[in-house]
Parts: C-alpha cells; structure tokens; sequence
C-alpha cells in the first residue's frame, strides 16, 4: 500500500498543479469560412487539451458535447450576411480587391454588429457579468471593433491569421508595406516575378490608397460600433490593434513568398491537416482502388464552388475530361451535371484528404485555397491550380514557380490548355519528384508548429504580454514609414536643385546667343 502511496500522490500533485495554471481564453473567429475556421479550431482544441477553459465564438462549433472546458457560441448565421448572393467566379472577372472591399464594408459592419449583439457575448462582457478571462484570441483580419473586449476584460490580445497578413493589419503592427512583393494577397493586380516601373507605381499608389480608405472610412465605422456596445470612453480601437502580443499567421517558409516581418509574427501551419486519415467509405474506395491507370480529382474549395461557374467554362472542363483515360473525382454541389460524361464523379461533399491520400491520385485541381494547398503539398499531389479569389493567386503562383504545379485562368480556360497541362502534369514525373521533395522540407524542422504556438500563448499569458516584441514602426506615422519623408525631401532637393541648375543653364545659353547676334558680322567670321 505504501508504495503505491508516493507515485499515486505525485500524479495527483502534478494533476492540480496542470490544471491550477490553467487559463481561461476568450477566443473569437468571425469569418464565415470552415476553411478558416478549421486552423483557428487545431489551436484551440490543443489549447483545452493542455487543460484551459475556452469560451469560443466561431462560425462552425464543433458541437461535441463531450468536450469539458469548451464552450461555443454559434456565429453560423453570419453566412447569410457574408455569402448571401456572392459570385467568387463573377467578381473575378468584373471587380479588382479594392471594389471587393468597397462592396464588403457594409457587410462586415453588419457581421460585427451581430457579433457584438448577440446575446450570450452581451452577457459575458456586461459590466455586471464576473466574468474574467486571462486572454483574448482573435481573428486578426478585419474586426477591430471587436479588439475593446480586451479592455473589457483587461487582458492581453493575440491575433490570429489562416492565411498572410492583409495589408491593414501589417501597417499597424508596424510591419514594412511592400506594395509589390509576391506575398500580398490584396492588390489589385496579380502580377508575379519582375515587374515593370509602371506596375509598381500602379501597386504603391493603390495599396496607400486601400489604406487611406481603410484607416479615414472603415476605421471610425468601427469605432463607432464599439462604442455603440462599450460606451464612449473606449480607447482608440487602433491603438489596441496595434499593441497586440502577438500574431499567429498561417505561413510556412517552403510554399511562401518570404518577406521581412516584425519580430511579434509567428509563423505557423499544418494545424488542420489530420495525421490520422479517415477511411473513405466502401463505393468510393473501390472505385480509387479499380482506378489502376489513375484519377483526377477536382475541387474549387468551400467559399469558391463548381456550381458557380458559367455554362461555357463548365463545358470546357467537361470535354477535357471527357478525353481522359482516367477517373475523374469531381467535388460539384448540385444533383446534376449536365452532360456528365461516364469516368466522371461528381459529389456534392468530398472527404479531401482521404482522397489526397490515396496513392491512385496523379493531379488535383484546385482553386489555391491556403488549406487545401497545405494538404496537396503533405500529401505529395502535384497540383493545377485556377485561383479565384483572396489570396489563390499567391499560393498557386508559388507551387508553379517551384514546379510542383501550373498555373490556368479559370476565366478564360479551354479544353485543349487543360488537357495538356493534365497530361504534362501526369506525364512529366519530375512534378511528383519535386512535391515530394517539397513535402519532406515542409516536415523537417527544428520543432513542432503547435508545440510552439502553445508556448507563445501561455508565455503571454503568463508575462500578461509581451510588450517587448512590439515595433518601434507601428508607432511612426505612415510618412516616417521606410523613410518616406526623408525619400521625399531628398528627392525633391535634386529636383529643385537640376531645375534651378538648367533654369541658369537655359539663361547663360540665352544670354550667349543675344550676345553672339549682337556682335559685327566681322566678329562672327573670326569665330566661325
């Protein structure tokens, strides 16, 4: 009996002591995505198994009733503000990123008017509540009326990003606004590798622009919906954006355009892709494993559907795969699909990484999500991508560029550039050599994503911050940014100075000539 008596106290002891420096978080995730919301769930599900208390409010609740310490509030019924009547395909072709969010602003508005109404928040953060929190985990992408929670409660704040940082949120942490880098997935042209005098002066004037618009229109918007829920003498939402502990932001270097981040970035990935697959069920697992000369498999994401595309791009995918030697696995929300050909499969819903995992896999067609490029690449599935929307473009120009992939316009896409990029895709072995490569250096690091996130999270919780972190930048106004002003100056000092140069060059001349035209004609002959 006594020997059992120690170990059976030590675990105890080392039981309450876990849970006694357990925490309680508040964590809010706005975005009407499962894809988004699918990263912020792998940390916070982690977060509860380390054994703290979570107060969630998500788009998607897990809805398990046996999981202890983690309440939802369900925030589904932002769907029907966020995607009602939305056309990712048509607002392609019609409207850049700035006019996007020009259409979107109201909506937003409207989605963090909900949020801060709905009533289960509104009893949390009332005055009167008790409630208290030791942290607050928010989507950092464009909710800053929600950031006075933090005050409310007064706790520290980590932002938290599935996919790069949007320009906004990068200005005011203080990171440096790089107009035309690769990895800005909100500009208006989606222009990669060198570009022109012109394209990036059309890039710096746009994207100070968006953030002038940003900041003098969407930015007292905001402020005045917090102040509508927290009363009038709430700090400027701004400042408490901008003093954020952390960002925990959706990006790993091998698939990543890389570019220069203030030190409060922490970069993270892979927290949705399951390292247990899920068997796919019997009729669909017999038709991969019959598939011996290979399949296809298709799929525009959640946000972006097959559905939505126009009868005549619908009708050139259907007669490329029409002319396929393969099965084609094709994720298309709807009963029908007119002129189906007979090796093709459509399903309204598709258990993607059961069907990546499959070893018959040769090419997935994908519209460039972050998530769904994550799983390609863990998987080792050369990829043909169609980007839509957001940041697409980014992610299918890089896995171009390092050759696991190609690149078609989903606008424009015909037969006959399908078929061969698949068949180029399929034939060339070297796509799958490199994904594959490409796979084992995402693998290979010197510690676990979720690992290190977990830490940065108590570390803030434990140190109420990390205020050591932040960037004297965020603290500049945008014309100190990068030396703006001093660029400024200098530049206009040799404007003034050649201008001032050629005005007493053009006089001289003047002068010379008026003299020469008053010499005698003997004078000229001699110079002449």
């Amino acid at each position: 009996m006594s020997r059992h008596f120690l170990p059976a106290t030590l675990i105890l002891v080392a039981g309450f002591w876990h849970y006694g420096c357990a925490s309680r978080i508040l964590g809010i995730f706005p975005t009407p995505s499962i894809s988004h919301q699918v990263v912020f769930r792998g940390l916070t599900l982690a977060l509860r198994e380390r054994g703290h208390e979570l107060v969630i409010l998500t788009t998607d609740p897990v809805n398990n009733p046996n999981l202890t310490n983690y309440k939802e509030i369900d925030l589904h019924a932002l769907y029907d503000v966020f995607t009602k009547d939305v056309d990712w395909i048509a607002s392609r072709e019609k409207e850049t990123w700035s006019e996007v969010f020009d259409t979107y602003m109201l909506k937003l508005e409207s989605e963090c008017d909900d949020i801060l109404g709905h009533p289960e928040l509104r009893k949390l953060y009332a005055p009167d509540s008790g409630e208290k929190f030791d942290l607050l985990l928010i989507e950092m992408l464009f909710y800053p009326s929600l950031m006075p929670l933090a005050t409310r409660f007064d706790v520290p704040v980590i932002g938290m990003a599935s996919l790069g940082l949007s320009f906004n949120i990068q200005y005011v942490i203080g990171n440096p606004i790089m107009p035309s880098h690769p990895s800005n997935w909100d500009t208006d042209d989606k222009v990669f590798g060198e570009l022109t005098l012109w394209q990036r002066m059309k890039n710096f004037i746009r994207t100070w622009k968006y953030l002038y618009k940003y900041r003098t229109r969407y930015l007292p918007a905001q402020q005045a919906m917090a102040r509508k829920y927290f009363g009038n003498d709430i700090p400027d939402i701004s400042d408490i954006e901008r003093n954020v502990s952390l960002v925990f932001v959706n990006q790993q270097s091998p698939i990543t355009y890389l570019r220069p981040n203030v030190p409060k970035m922490i970069d993270f990935g892979g927290f949705h892709v399951t390292k247990k697959i899920k068997p796919l069920s019997k009729d669909l697992q017999k038709i991969l494993d019959d598939s011996t000369q290979g399949f296809i498999y298709m799929s525009l994401g959640s946000n972006v559907k097959s559905v939505m595309l126009p009868n005549e791009t619908r009708e050139e995918f259907i007669a490329a795969f029409s002319k396929l030697p393969y099965t084609v696995i094709w994720k298309f929300e709807d009963e029908f699909l007119p002129n189906q050909p007979d090796n093709v499969l459509i399903m309204k819903w598709a258990p993607q990484q059961s069907i990546l995992a499959h070893p018959n896999l040769k090419v997935f067609i994908y519209q460039g999500g972050l998530q769904s490029t994550e799983e390609a690449v863990s998987h080792g599935v050369p990829v043909i991508g169609f980007p839509v929307l957001a940041d697409q473009d980014v992610h299918v120009s890089k896995l171009a560029s390092l050759g696991v992939g190609k690149k078609l316009e989903i606008l424009t896409v015909k037969r006959d550039e399908l078929l061969g990029a698949i068949h180029s895709v399929v034939s060339d072995t070297s796509y799958k050599k490199r994904m594959l490569d490409l796979r084992n250096l995402l693998k290979d690091k010197p510690y676990d994503a979720m690992e290190n996130a977990i830490w940065w999270t108590e570390h803030v919780i434990r140190h109420k911050g990390a205020p050591y972190l932040q960037s004297t930048t965020a603290d500049e106004p945008w014309y100190q940014r990068q030396d703006m002003d001093i660029i400024f100056i200098i530049s206009a000092g040799f404007l003034v100075a050649l201008s001032f140069t050629l005005v007493v060059f053009f006089k001289l001349l003047i002068c010379s000539i008026r003299a020469f035209n008053k010499l005698p004609a003997s004078k000229k002959d001699k110079l002449n």
